[in-house]
C-alpha cells in the first residue's frame, strides 16, 4: 500500500468513527452541575451514555408529523385566545351587574326615604305619584333580586 493513501485513509476512517459516535456522557462535576460530552469524564466518576434519538424513517412522515404539532399549537393558541375573550366579557358583565346592583340599591334607598323626594327623568325633574313610586320600588328589588347575588 502506498504511504500517500494511509493520511487519505486515517482523515476518513476517523470522520467516520466519530459521525457514528453512540451518543453522549453526561455526569456531574463537584459543584453540582450537569456536563454533557463527547468524551466520557476518566476513572472515579461515574458517567451515564445518553443516546440520540433515531432519525426520522420516513422524511415525509417526518414533515406531516411537524405539521399536525403546528396545527394542534395552533389549534391551542386560538382555544386559549377564546377563553381569554370569554373571561374577559365575563368579568365585564360582573362588573356591570354589580354596578347595577348599586344602584338599584341606591335608587330603593331613595325611594324608601321619609319625605317625597325629586327624581330625574328623561322629561325633567318632578315628584313620583304614589302608584309611580311602587313601580319603581317594584322594579328596584326585582333588579336586586336577579343581579345582587
Amino acid at each position: 500500500m502506498s504511504l500517500r493513501i494511509l493520511p487519505g485513509l486515517i482523515c476518513v476512517a476517523l470522520s467516520a468513527s466519530a459521525s457514528a459516535a453512540p451518543g453522549y456522557h453526561l455526569w456531574y462535576d463537584e459543584n453540582g452541575q450537569a456536563v454533557y460530552s463527547q468524551f466520557a469524564p476518566g476513572e472515579g466518576r461515574e458517567s451515564r451514555l445518553v443516546k440520540p434519538p433515531p432519525p426520522p424513517a420516513d422524511p415525509e412522515g417526518a414533515r406531516q408529523q411537524l405539521q399536525d404539532r403546528l396545527q394542534r399549537f395552533e389549534d391551542q393558541r386560538e382555544d386559549e385566545a377564546l377563553a381569554r375573550e370569554k373571561a374577559t366579557a365575563s368579568a365585564e358583565q360582573d362588573a356591570m351587574r354589580e354596578k347595577r346592583c348599586t344602584d338599584a340599591r341606591s335608587n330603593l334607598e331613595n325611594l324608601n326615604g321619609p319625605a317625597r323626594r325629586l327624581f330625574r327623568t328623561p322629561d325633567g325633574v318632578r315628584r313620583l305619584t304614589d302608584q309611580e313610586r311602587q313601580a319603581q320600588i317594584t322594579d328596584m328589588q326585582k333588579i336586586i333580586a336577579e343581579d345582587c347575588k
